[in-house]
């Protein structure tokens, strides 16, 4: 698989799954007990008590992180929508699950390949647009697919029983 976008990309790093698409640029160091991560780009060790903060602000530093701009930019976005959201009632919140159902329906509608999910013009556009959008991988999407087919299935169902009794 190509390269995909690091704001986006939320592969598992070694045997464990990880939520976080911070995750794709470092490796959990071993003991997994210490919680360590390395960086890929300079390969300082970073630790992750409670969580990946102190990672994500590694890698808006790192010297040798190529998007490091990229990553400065989305901090300072995402902290200045999150004030501006309580003030203003123009902007709304993100949703996750809102955005995703949209991007499975786009293409159920579209008939596009699930493999066009990791297109990394597709990831980069979606990242530019919500940089905390967590694009699924084309096997959750097919599996999200699924659902949305059964759901539907299921309200159809429902709705020929109640009209054509």
């Amino acid at each position: 698989m190509d390269h995909l976008p690091p704001c986006i990309d939320s592969s598992s790093t070694q045997n464990s799954k990880v939520r976080s698409d911070i995750w794709g640029h470092f490796t959990k160091q071993e003991p997994y007990s210490e919680k360590k991560a390395k960086c890929n780009y300079c390969g300082d060790l970073i630790k992750y008590l409670i969580g990946t903060s102190g990672m994500r602000n590694h890698l808006a530093r790192c010297k040798e992180n190529p998007n490091r701009e990229a990553f400065k930019r989305q901090k300072f976005l995402s902290s200045s929508i999150e004030v501006s959201v309580s003030h203003s009632p123009t902007i709304s919140k993100f949703d996750q699950n809102a955005s995703r159902m949209k991007l499975v329906k786009m293409f159920v509608k579209s008939e596009l390949p699930f493999r066009f999910v990791e297109n990394e013009d597709f990831r980069d556009l979606l990242c530019s647009l919500q940089p905390r959008f967590e694009v699924p991988s084309r096997t959750t999407l097919r599996r999200e697919i699924w659902k949305l087919y059964e759901e539907e299935k299921t309200k159809l169902k429902m709705f020929l029983s109640k009209h054509c009794e």
